[in-house]
């Protein structure tokens, strides 16, 4: 089964699976559960180019890969949430603007002598009413769309890391010159 082979390898492909991680959100800023995928092929290749998979299926083998895909995402993510903080830390700190405070009255005298519409107040300030309510934020993870793509993912690192049941099909025999094909 070469399950020392298989674990060099899942953890290869998973470390590289974890920079393509890393690379898209750094380039992209797309953190979308879709990327497991990536991560989990990234982990399975790596097994395939370490053991030889053709004819010898491994379930062993394919669980390990499945599992280590699945926390090498998971782990990623903890990884792009500290590169994030430490490129936040490095970047040059931009004074905050301060939104004047507007007395609304005063305001309101000043454009109607001068024959214009009073100024709105910025979107910042609108406040919802009292009793009304607010929208909730979004949690993440509880897309039930997400663990669709997690399943996927682990399904494609479980089947390249197992390999294929079947031996490679070799080459037939060709008949002899002159016998029918079924003889």
């Amino acid at each position: 089964m070469q399950l020392g082979k298989a674990l060099i390898g899942a953890i290869v492909g998973a470390a590289l699976g974890v920079g393509l991680l890393i690379a898209v959100y750094l380039l992209f800023q797309i953190d979308h559960v879709a990327l497991a995928i990536g991560v989990a092929l990234l982990t399975g290749l790596g097994v395939r180019t370490l053991v030889s998979t053709s004819g010898h299926a491994s379930y062993t083998r394919g669980a390990l890969t499945g599992i280590l895909a699945m926390a090498a995402y998971v782990g990623g993510w903890f990884l792009v949430a500290e590169v994030a903080k430490a490129r936040a830390a490095a970047a040059p700190q931009r004074a905050p603007v301060a939104i004047a405070n507007v007395d609304e009255g005063k305001a309101d005298k000043t454009a109607a002598e001068a024959g214009e519409a009073p100024p709105e107040l910025p979107k910042q300030l609108d406040r919802a009413p009292s009793g009304a309510a607010m929208p909730k934020a979004v949690t993440p993870g509880q897309n039930p769309l997400d663990y669709v793509w997690l399943a996927i993912a682990a399904l494609v690192a479980y089947e390249l890391g197992r390999g294929t049941g079947t031996k490679p099909v070799e080459a037939m025999e060709a008949p002899a010159q002159g016998t029918h094909p079924d003889a």
